[in-house]
């Protein structure tokens, strides 16, 4: 395992991935780099990033509130469905990361 892939997954897990999802994640990213920079480019799109961010703050408070973690995920996409539908083409290579 290279390097990266470590940090890569060992940043994965910090962020509350399992161990195997960020193994997984990792490996792609090294066999394939073209993710890691469509992965950047996400970070430059303004709408995407505020996107994001939003999700992560709704989430946060839905938690500590005391409501799992995964029908609160359900509930805030929902919410947020029109604006990733807009951005599925920038957002793509991330489903197809996270799916795997």
């Amino acid at each position: 395992m290279s390097i990266k892939s470590f940090l890569i997954k060992k940043t994965l897990q910090m962020k509350g991935m399992s161990k195997e999802q960020a193994e997984k994640i990792a490996q792609e990213m090294s066999d394939n780099p073209e993710i890691a920079e469509s992965l950047k480019s996400l970070d430059a799109n303004k709408e995407v990033k505020t996107l994001f961010e939003n999700i992560q703050k709704e989430l946060e408070l839905k938690k500590k509130a005391g409501m799992d973690e995964q029908l609160a995920m359900v509930l805030i996409m929902g919410k947020y469905k029109a604006q990733i539908a807009k951005h599925r083409h920038e957002l793509e290579p991330l489903m197809r990361l996270m799916q795997k």
